[in-house]
């Protein structure tokens, strides 16, 4: 069976996607137990795992002759949810796009509590997020944070809340430590 070293940007339902599958399907082989248990969260996987990807079982179907027949993969919805705050109040019922790699865009409003929740492309890597009518954008890069239990990851949660401004360098030195 193949063994995908990860790289920054990787994540579970990217490598099942890119392979065929389901994610769990990959994430719940018995080879992928060691991982399994060193990460809570197969979305936020570190570069260098190694994530063993299953060979593709050969199935066959009938057919009648003369016939034309549509085969689809269902991986299932991959939900993009995230909650604006600004300054620790949720930003209720706020306008906002999202514009997806593939030139699709999605509009909506955020709920009461300032949560966004839209199914996207299980392909889906990169989202450029819109609020106020286009004058604030934030780039979205999905599948990239590190565990949250690695330095990096650490750091980039410290840096996504606004805690830490220093270089995300995988030292908890000082200034990672006072955030």
């Amino acid at each position: 069976m193949p063994t995908v070293t990860l790289k920054q940007g990787d994540c579970l339902t990217s490598i099942a996607h890119a392979n065929g599958f389901d994610p769990a399907t990959i994430w719940d082989h018995p080879d992928n137990a060691k991982l399994k248990d060193l990460r809570s969260n197969p979305h936020a996987l570190l570069p260098g795992d190694k994530l063993v990807v299953p060979k593709r079982e050969e199935r066959e179907e009938n057919v009648a002759t003369d016939t034309s027949k549509t085969f689809y993969l269902s991986t299932g919805p991959v939900r993009l949810r995230l909650r604006l705050t600004r300054h620790n109040k949720p930003r209720a019922n706020e306008a906002f796009e999202l514009e997806l790699e593939d030139n699709q865009t999605l509009s909506g409003t955020t709920d009461g509590d300032g949560w966004i929740d839209e199914v996207i492309p299980d392909s889906t890597q990169r989202v450029v997020l819109k609020l106020q009518e286009g004058e604030e954008e934030h780039i979205l890069l999905l599948g990239s944070l590190d565990p949250h239990d690695s330095p990096t990851g650490i750091q980039h949660r410290l840096r996504n809340l606004g805690y830490y401004l220093g270089k995300v360098d995988g030292i908890l030195g000082p200034q990672s430590r006072a955030a």
